[in-house]
């Protein structure tokens, strides 16, 4: 989403349109990156409470392979899937949240979508989609999760929330989130550069609707988390998506000095995260 904000920036004095088109806004990296020997003893020697497993699944009908990354806690089989923002790969961007993840003691699977990281093919807002559910599956299946809890950061939390819909999860986290497209633009352009923007949207954005699927299709525990000083997922739509759903079990936790990546650096973020997932 930072890229989409950067776009109204530049515009917004002049002007003009801008599109948000999905092929530019899912960013895609040029070239498959193998996981490194020294990201792998990496992320074992500052989780050691968990064995570092590397997973795959073939998609061999469209010549696609997901590669990811299992933390195994030898002592549960409870599962945190998480799902990433936009662009941002396991072994690039995903660490800092793998470790924050890891003193949960609980297992954590992650995979790089395709296009991205160590996975290949190209990404679109449906196999974002489809993916995500091969990888609940998978977790469920492959892996004899007995609970999983999805959780998703950012862009990925509309892909949680997909997941959500169709999915028997046990939990659902949404971090840095938004209710839907509409409404993040809304509050995302100040009303005097909607004077000067004319913001063009693909259809294909309005199908992944969190404000929908909270209000209408997941009534599970949800934990909703924000950042006071985020600049791209204002803490109002964090607000919003917690007014909206019809879960009995829900809270909402909101780090008022963190932007969008520093939530997890709250205690009181941390502590309410420790309480959701053990609660489960």
């Amino acid at each position: 989403m930072k890229k989409l904000a950067i776009a109204f920036a530049a515009t917004a004095l002049t002007g003009c349109s801008v599109s948000i088109n999905e092929k530019s806004f899912i960013r895609q990296d040029d070239t498959v990156t193998p996981y490194t020997k020294e990201f792998i003893t990496k992320v074992d020697q500052i989780t050691p409470n968990h064995v570092i497993n590397m997973i795959s699944i073939p998609l061999r009908d469209e010549g696609v392979e997901l590669h990811g990354v299992h933390l195994d806690n030898p002592n549960t089989n409870n599962t945190i899937l998480y799902i990433p923002g936009n662009g941002m790969s396991i072994e690039n961007s995903a660490e800092k949240a793998l470790v924050e993840l890891a003193q949960y003691n609980l297992d954590i699977v992650v995979f790089d979508r395709r296009g991205l990281g160590a996975s290949n093919g190209t990404s679109t807002i449906a196999s974002l989609v489809k993916d995500a559910q091969l990888t609940f599956d998978y977790t469920q299946r492959q892996l004899q999760a007995d609970k999983i809890v999805v959780h998703g950061f950012s862009l990925g939390s509309f892909v949680a929330a997909q997941v959500a819909k169709t999915k028997p999860i046990d939990g659902l986290v949404m971090q840095g989130s938004a209710t839907n497209i509409s409404e993040w633009i809304d509050k995302a352009v100040p009303w005097y550069k909607k004077l000067l923007v004319d913001v063009q949207v693909d259809d294909v954005f309005f199908t992944v609707d969190n404000k929908e699927v909270v209000s209408q299709f997941y009534s599970g525990p949800l934990l909703v988390i924000g950042g006071g000083e985020d600049k791209q997922t204002p803490v109002s739509l964090s607000h919003a998506l917690y007014s909206a759903s019809k879960s009995k079990d829900k809270e909402i936790v909101i780090s008022d000095e963190a932007g969008h990546y520093q939530m997890f650096e709250d205690k009181q973020v941390r502590r309410s995260y420790d309480d959701f997932v053990m609660s489960l």
